[in-house]
């Protein structure tokens, strides 16, 4: 299965070694537009920003999945994920850390302990296909 998205970018203003332009459109369905741009810019997403919402609208799927088929009910999720650059021995930066703060409630009658939910977790992140992608370390920290 292919996932295919889109990035365009076009020339506003000077183009040279000292500066230019880093606004730019990811389409995802030609209806879906996300506005992004460099590292720490004010106006839309960036790269080390999306690989951090990959890592956990992924793992919040597969987890959702799991707790699906616990019959457990779930009412809502959130996560306050993070990237976290570092610099290699040869001076290149990377991203060396994903981080997951994920917050789930629970309804219904059958509600995990905390010992149920940090397995959980785990198990997500298992079988996350963006976690099986990467090489950086992917730490979590759930949130009760």
């Amino acid at each position: 299965m292919e996932h295919k998205v889109s990035v365009t970018w076009k020339k506003d203003g000077e183009f040279s070694h000292e500066g230019f332009e880093r606004r730019h459109d990811i389409a995802f369905k030609s209806q879906v537009h996300l506005p992004a741009g460099g590292a720490g810019n004010d106006f839309g997403a960036d790269p080390e920003q999306m690989l951090a919402a990959a890592m956990s609208s992924c793992h919040m799927q597969t987890f959702l999945a799991l707790a699906a088929k616990k019959r457990l009910i779930v009412e809502s999720y959130h996560d306050d994920a993070e990237a976290v650059l570092a610099q290699r021995e040869d001076g290149k930066f990377y991203i060396a850390t994903l981080i997951l703060r994920p917050r789930v409630q629970f309804g219904g009658d059958k509600v995990p302990d905390q010992a149920a939910i940090d397995a959980m977790h785990g198990k997500a992140h298992e079988h996350c296909f963006v976690a099986n992608s990467v090489l950086s370390e992917v730490v979590l920290e759930p949130v009760y």
